[in-house]
């Protein structure tokens, strides 16, 4: 269980983020980073709880999954080697999403 606490504005940020992401259905990169399958445990609850529209469920995620979020927040600080201080925005967190997709190459063919 994790005792890291961030801050309510940073989880809000990253959460805007992962929602419109999971909507789109482009974690890849975050999953990539997720060594305990958090995304997994999150995604079941989003997509499975029909009582919430995507736009309502951040702050039902902020009260019932802080552990989890914690968690996947931990994971992804220690594999991708993030600062939280510098992901407190939903566009901060696209940023660092398009730098990491633009460091992935294209196959030959």
């Amino acid at each position: 269980m994790s005792d890291t606490i961030y801050s309510e504005k940073a989880v809000a940020a990253f959460l805007a983020f992962y929602v419109r992401h999971l909507r789109d259905n482009d974690l890849e990169i975050l999953s990539q980073y997720d060594v305990d399958h958090h995304v997994t445990e999150l995604n079941v609850f989003i997509l499975h709880d029909r009582n919430f529209r995507m736009k309502d469920i951040i702050p039902v995620l902020m009260k019932k999954h802080t552990s989890i979020i914690n968690l996947l927040l931990e994971d992804l600080i220690a594999n991708a080697h993030l600062n939280m201080e510098q992901l407190d925005t939903p566009q901060a967190w696209e940023n660092w999403y398009l730098e990491q997709k633009a460091q992935i190459h294209e196959p030959e063919r």
